[in-house]
């Protein structure tokens, strides 16, 4: 008798994986934040950016001959562990499908990018969540704007002054301007109207308002404008929808290469799987429900990383309320 469902008939699709990896929700900006680190272990360490490579080594660099050379301590290691938990959703393909598209590969492929989409709508409200809670970020390193200080009062606010800031108070943890700003649709609809930006470019800069003008206004290498959707009802309840990232503005220092020894305002430590990277793929046939079952799943774990293990710093600031 067959077994169908188990792990005698589970397979990795390497065609599939490839679509479900290929695939991309531009509305997603969960990437620019926490680059991709692949990690060996599910579970382990991860290190910190001390202020070790700052720090002049008591007894300075001399070396008499003969003697040997002054030696100084490692970066420090956080007691903090990463932990990378599986998340997996899957979706049945049925027959009935499959018989009535035009190709036969369409409803699998449908099938992996509503999927794909879903695991990463998740893992996009994981990382909004984590990076517009005040309380992840240290003294110093969030302000919330209120009244005529919100950047939706086009005439009196000071959007350059309060981003000017945060690029100071980063700057003083890290030696290292921001050079990444999250700016959700909503607070960029206001940022173009508003007063003292257009004054700002008006004689300098034509055309028309948008993502790269404002980042040269701010002077911050890049900016990026979420507009993705959320639907907060439950499955057959009335549609509820919101924008997933709201009115808080994100700065961060995001650097051009990932490691676990190179600061950074996050990470996503990602256990991979053997042969088919960060993300898999797998299919198995289920007869009595005439259908082919499809499962993505990604293991992850998103961390923001302290510069310095005593004091809890991170290469970010966060400007909440940004507008009413």
């Amino acid at each position: 008798m067959a077994v169908y469902g188990t792990g005698a008939n589970v397979h990795i699709d390497k065609v599939l994986t490839n679509i479900s990896l290929g695939y991309q929700n531009n509305a997603f900006i969960s990437d620019s934040l926490f680059p991709t680190v692949l990690v060996n272990k599910q579970s382990d360490l991860y290190y910190t950016y001390g202020y070790e490579a700052w720090t002049e080594p008591t007894g300075g660099s001399s070396r008499a001959p003969g003697t040997e050379a002054n030696e100084v301590p490692g970066l420090a290691v956080s007691t903090q562990t990463y932990f990378a938990t599986e998340h997996s959703l899957q979706i049945a393909v049925t027959d009935e499908e499959r018989q009535n598209a035009d190709t036969p590969l369409a409803p699998d492929r449908d099938g992996v990018e509503l999927v794909t989409d879903q695991i990463h709508l998740i893992r996009e409200r994981l990382v909004q969540t984590m990076v517009t809670t005040a309380g992840n970020y240290p003294s110093g390193s969030t302000v919330t704007l209120s009244g005529t200080d919100q950047w939706s009062d086009l005439s009196n606010s000071a959007p350059i002054s309060d981003v000017r800031t945060a690029q100071r108070a980063v700057m003083a943890l890290l030696f290292k301007e921001p050079n990444l700003a999250v700016i959700p649709y909503k607070v960029m609809s206001y940022l173009e109207d508003n007063t003292t930006i257009i004054d700002r470019i008006k004689y300098s800069m034509p055309g028309v308002l948008g993502a790269d003008l404002i980042a040269g206004v701010f002077g911050i290498e890049r900016v990026v404008v979420p507009g993705s959707g959320y639907n907060s009802a439950n499955p057959g309840q009335t549609t509820s929808l919101s924008y997933l990232w709201g009115n808080d503005v994100i700065l961060a220092y995001v650097p051009s290469r990932a490691g676990v020894k190179i600061p950074a305002f996050g990470y996503e430590f990602v256990w991979g799987y053997p042969g088919a990277g960060a993300q898999v793929v797998e299919r198995w046939r289920e007869e009595p429900r005439k259908s082919d079952i499809i499962r993505v799943s990604r293991r992850y774990d998103h961390k923001l990383i302290a510069l310095n293990s005593s004091s809890a710093t991170i290469a970010g600031y966060l400007i909440k309320d940004a507008i009413a």
